[in-house]
């Protein structure tokens, strides 16, 4: 199934969504689902820059937005919503080409820390896959104010020659709760995220 999804920057909190949409552009994305359903752009990953993302399943888009500067898409589990979730997944992209992703990092926990004085981060990863430059992170807030719930979230920051994209993985509970199992599938699940581009197959092969 084919449809057409334009996309950009980062969720935080939904004050900052709105200031991020301010800033970044379209691009276009090619989305791999775990239920082998095929979501992306009415052109092939032969003729641009792509993310591949697989989607769980169990898990159904409950949000989608985007406009000549930023888009996002959310999917939680069947039953949940994005205003009542315990897990989120979060796809972003932002024309913001080869911006360094700690830079973005930074960036991104000013934000959290602005909306949860409480919050907490660290940088676990920084390297570089497929030729292009990646980090990994987690933020934390014990109460987030938008759902008053808690949050820990891990991010996978990649940075193209088209556009920055993240995946973020949302869980509403405390950092103490966040066990082996938990970490060990967040990690394997943004291990399998990564960008190519067809134009580029010798150093970005989608392969």
């Amino acid at each position: 199934m084919e449809s057409r999804i334009h996309s950009t920057s980062s969720l935080v909190f939904q004050d900052e969504r709105s200031e991020q949409k301010q800033g970044a552009g379209v691009n276009r994305i090619l989305i791999l689902l775990a239920s082998l359903f095929l979501v992306g752009t009415a052109n092939s990953e032969d003729e641009t820059e792509v993310i591949y993302l697989e989607i769980p399943s169990g898990f159904e888009k409950g949000f989608e937005d985007g406009d000549g500067s930023f888009s996002i898409q959310e999917w939680v589990p069947s039953g949940e919503t994005v205003n009542d979730w315990g897990r989120m997944i979060t796809l972003t992209v932002a024309t913001l080409p080869n911006l360094d992703p700690v830079e973005y990092f930074d960036h991104m926990a000013e934000g959290w820390e602005e909306s949860c004085p409480e919050f907490g981060g660290m940088l676990l990863h920084e390297g570089s896959e497929n030729n292009y430059p990646v980090a990994i992170w987690f933020l934390k807030c014990p109460d987030n104010p938008i759902t008053n719930k808690p949050e820990f979230t891990y991010i996978k920051g990649i940075s193209g020659n088209d556009a920055f994209y993240t995946v973020q993985l949302a869980f509403a509970l405390r950092s103490d709760d966040i066990d082996d199992a938990i970490v060990t599938q967040s990690m394997e699940h943004l291990r399998g995220v990564f960008v190519c581009d067809g134009r580029k197959p010798e150093a970005h092969p989608c392969e």
